[in-house]
């Protein structure tokens, strides 16, 4: 079976999928970036993770069994995406046990990195690190957004921004 493959274009705040809704499709970024947002307890929307060319637009649970979205992925720039319908990823992850490996393996790397760089750099190191991999992301999300990312407030952030430009 040929996958059934397109690609797909999303302007900045477009959205690739909704909290509460289930996947209708899996992305892997050609260009361009996304967030991904949720509303926390106390109805404030906060950005927690940025995905960048190269990563994967998906959440297991969602695309392959079904269940509904924890997070909205909303794009932060005009992306470039090249988009499988879930219904193919789910037959050929059945069939391809190889393919099926590789796809968890992704998704696990990725949610694994972002775990570990909370705990192994500071929230100085992780702003650098996330200035380093996109250089233009103060000019595509707020301040805000960066800080709710990185698990720290916007106080916070704004400090460490001044400490990196004394340097």
């Amino acid at each position: 079976m040929r996958p059934t493959a397109r690609r797909g274009t999303f302007c900045r705040g477009e959205y690739f999928t909704h909290a509460g809704k289930v996947m209708r499709h899996v992305g892997w970024i050609v260009s361009g970036g996304f967030k991904h947002s949720l509303i926390d307890s106390s109805g404030t929307r906060k950005a927690v993770g940025f995905v960048f060319e190269g990563a994967v637009l998906a959440n297991y649970m969602s695309a392959i069994c079904g269940k509904p979205m924890p997070t909205d992925i909303i794009a932060i720039e005009d992306s470039d995406v090249l988009l499988v319908p879930v219904e193919t990823m789910r037959t050929l992850l059945v069939y391809d046990p190889t393919l099926n490996l590789s796809f968890v393996q992704a998704l696990f790397a990725q949610a694994y990195e972002n775990i570990l760089e909370t705990y192994r750099y500071t929230p100085e190191q992780r702003y650098r690190l996330l200035i380093e991999r996109y250089p233009r992301i103060t000019e595509q999300v707020s301040l805000g957004e960066i800080a709710s990312c990185l698990n720290i407030s916007y106080r916070h952030l704004h400090r460490i921004r001044e400490a990196v430009l004394k340097r």
